[in-house]
């Protein structure tokens, strides 16, 4: 068993495996949030053995309102998000939480949603491209 949890523990996961690979997207939000996600989809959601309780965190949801991100209410970190697709339900962890995850055997994978081909981390595999379309290129007076 895997136990994940926020900086100060009030945030708490427990997940029956490791995680194969984590998911570092460049999106305006994960890029400014710097995790790193493992996803639960499917039958993958059997493996949350436990789950937070929703009073502990707070939610954004941007735009389409289509994935909710939680934080932690007492030390702000990003913990987790969920969609709200019924059609693709999924669970989604901030890699991070995971203080037993061992970055030289999780294979990363870098997706571009921000169009930009720009990620802080390192991978030996090129980065997937986008279901999302493109924004235009951040410019010099612009804050996304």
């Amino acid at each position: 068993m895997i136990k994940a949890a926020c900086h100060c523990t009030a945030v708490r996961f427990e997940i029956a495996e490791a995680p194969a690979s984590v998911l570092d997207c460049n999106c305006t939000l994960c890029r400014r949030y710097a995790a790193l996600w493992c996803y639960f989809h499917r039958a993958d959601q059997a493996k949350l053995l436990s789950q937070p309780d929703a009073s502990l965190t707070d939610v954004y949801s941007w735009g389409d309102n289509d994935i909710a991100f939680q934080r932690c209410k007492v030390c702000g970190c990003m913990t987790h998000m969920t969609t709200a697709d019924a059609q693709r339900v999924t669970f989604g962890v901030n890699a991070r939480m995971i203080p037993t995850l061992d970055p030289a055997v999780t294979k990363l994978v870098q997706m571009d949603n921000g169009h930009t081909g720009w990620f802080w981390t390192k991978s030996d595999a090129p980065p997937r491209a986008s279901h999302h379309p493109p924004m235009p290129r951040p410019g010099p007076d612009d804050w996304r």
